[in-house]
């Protein structure tokens, strides 16, 4: 069978479009909920048109029953769903970061819009998620993406078994990645926070009269935020690295 329309393909765009818009959907920058998902579709449809031509040879032929190319195309939805999750992982590491932080500064409770989720969120994990958006676009991420979206193919053709072991072996590198790097942008206000802590302490022992803890919240707020400003930009350095090195493997 060999549907076209005005030139194009429609099972292997239909195909390719699974996947494609499974991992548009999700990835970060072009997948945040703030995007209208007609605008995301609409660039998932262009896109796999414009690399469905590629990957004519490749495509597999529609299977002979309805239920058969149904789930040809369910296999390579969740192919996208897996490396567009892979990659959304990641991106949780910023509010990761900002949970850890906000309570180590003692702002915990402090909530604010997220435009990105179109919900509440604490506030320094709001801040990372939007810079962190803000630097996808900055730094040219989003080209690199939409180059893992093509790469893709050369890592599971089309029509491939979805490899369950690896799948699995993914989501618990990225889950770990996630992890240590909203760690790791959070480490200065810890490591802040704990000798602060310790010196209060000690204070509080020489000095029982005063409530010492009460008496240095500002300080605290202050110079947590103050070490959270120094330790920013290295932080952002190392997530955007990590996100880097998913998108170069995609690729």
């Amino acid at each position: 069978m060999n549907l076209t329309l005005y030139g194009v393909d429609i099972w292997s765009t239909a195909l390719v479009f699974a996947r494609v818009g499974a991992m548009v959907m999700l990835l970060p920058g072009f997948g945040e909920p703030a995007i209208p998902a007609r605008v995301r579709l609409a660039f998932a449809l262009a896109l796999a048109m414009a690399i469905a031509p590629n990957l004519a040879g490749h495509v597999p032929q529609p299977a002979s029953t309805a239920w058969g190319m149904a789930g040809q195309v369910g296999l390579e939805t969740s192919i996208g769903l897996i490396f567009g999750g892979a990659a959304r992982m990641l991106m949780s590491a910023l509010a990761t970061a900002g949970q850890i932080a906000g309570t180590e500064i003692g702002i915990a409770f402090a909530q604010i819009t997220d435009p990105t989720v179109n919900q509440s969120g604490q506030i320094l994990s709001v801040f990372l998620s939007v810079m962190g958006v803000a630097l996808i676009f900055a730094t040219g991420l989003d080209h690199m993406f939409v180059q893992g979206i093509a790469g893709s193919y050369d890592l599971l053709a089309p029509g491939a078994r979805a490899p369950v072991g690896d799948a699995a072996q993914l989501a618990l590198d990225t889950v770990s990645a996630s992890f240590r790097v909203g760690f790791q942008i959070a480490m200065p206000v810890i490591a802040a926070g704990m000798i602060f802590r310790v010196g209060l302490g000690v204070l509080a022992r020489l000095i029982p009269q005063i409530q010492v803890f009460f008496v240095v919240l500002p300080l605290q707020v202050m110079g947590g935020f103050a070490v959270f400003a120094l330790g920013l930009s290295a932080g952002m350095l190392m997530w955007l690295d990590s996100l880097q090195s998913y998108s170069t493997w995609l690729r």
